[in-house]
């Protein structure tokens, strides 16, 4: 695709020169020369589109891989953990999903909203001519400031339109309206964010979220592959490897400060999910000595 041709030379040049989020809020531009080791995520609704190499993000044991000439959609804020695994290069960009345009696509188009695609809030689809296209144009804008003032928004919109009318526009159509099961999983996954290191009783959460215990789990899972437990369990473990980054010999500390009260059950579970027990991976990540 002549689109992908181009896209590859536009990144590079871009990334770096370009802060994230300063040509459109979220969005950004990624280039990696190496494959990198899993570490952790927080999205919020957006589409990235791969152009060269590969990445997974892993939810809840489900694994999204995309590469080359695919994309992924994230419906709703979710903390994931992701992974480079092709780099030859590694190139990309994302641009962040505005609730409030895609309500207004669908109020103008009705049969785009007449559709709906149940399933958990991320989803991988091949981008097709016009999708890339439209993404060309945006970057191609991003060196011509004077000129993307004017004509980025129209090429946001189209972006947008393309997704909304592609294979993932049912994802792409939650984020615009109130559905009920998203704005349910969203309310507690917020609240789980930002208490993540307390002990939680589901009761408690499906009051704060307004629904049944039963509601509460049925919609969470739906959205997220997971329970409300076990999405707090992940936020924990993320939080520990960023702390370890900092404090590679406190490991006890660590866990006990995400919430964890059993230093055996805080290195089996980070073993789980990163693949090694959190005093390995703190020695991996250890900064060199000077």
């Amino acid at each position: 695709m002549e689109a992908l041709t181009e896209l590859r030379e536009l990144i590079p040049r871009l990334h770096g020169t370009v802060a994230r989020g300063s040509w459109l809020p979220g969005s950004l531009v990624t280039a990696a020369t190496a494959e990198s080791e899993p570490y952790c995520s927080h999205v919020e609704p957006m589409v990235a589109v791969v152009v060269a190499g590969e990445k997974r993000m892993a939810l809840a044991g489900h694994e999204f891989r995309y590469g080359a000439g695919e994309y992924l959609v994230f419906s709703m804020e979710l903390a994931v953990t992701a992974r480079i695994t092709r780099a030859d290069p590694f190139l990309a960009a994302g641009v962040r999903l505005r609730p409030e345009l895609i309500a207004e696509l669908l109020l103008e188009s009705p049969e785009s909203a007449a559709r709906d695609t149940p399933g958990p809030g991320a989803g991988v689809a091949t981008a097709d001519d016009d999708l890339l296209g439209a993404l060309v144009r945006l970057l191609r804008l991003v060196e011509r400031p004077r000129d993307f003032a004017i004509l980025a928004p129209g090429v946001e919109r189209e972006i947008h339109w393309r997704l909304l009318t592609g294979p993932l526009g049912g994802l792409v159509r939650q984020v615009g309206r109130a559905d009920e099961r998203f704005t349910i999983a969203r309310r507690a996954a917020r609240w789980l964010e930002d208490h993540y290191d307390r002990a939680i009783r589901v009761d408690d959460l499906a009051r704060h979220a307004g629904v049944s215990v039963a509601t509460l789990n049925r919609h969470f899972r739906a959205a997220t592959l997971m329970s409300p437990v076990q999405y707090q369990k992940q936020l924990r473990l993320q939080e520990a490897r960023i702390r370890l980054a900092a404090a590679p010999g406190d490991v006890a500390g660590v866990g006990h400060a995400v919430g964890y009260g059993s230093l055996s059950q805080f290195s089996r579970e980070y073993r789980r999910l990163f693949g090694v027990p959190p005093s390995e991976d703190a020695r991996r990540t250890r900064p060199p000595s000077a």
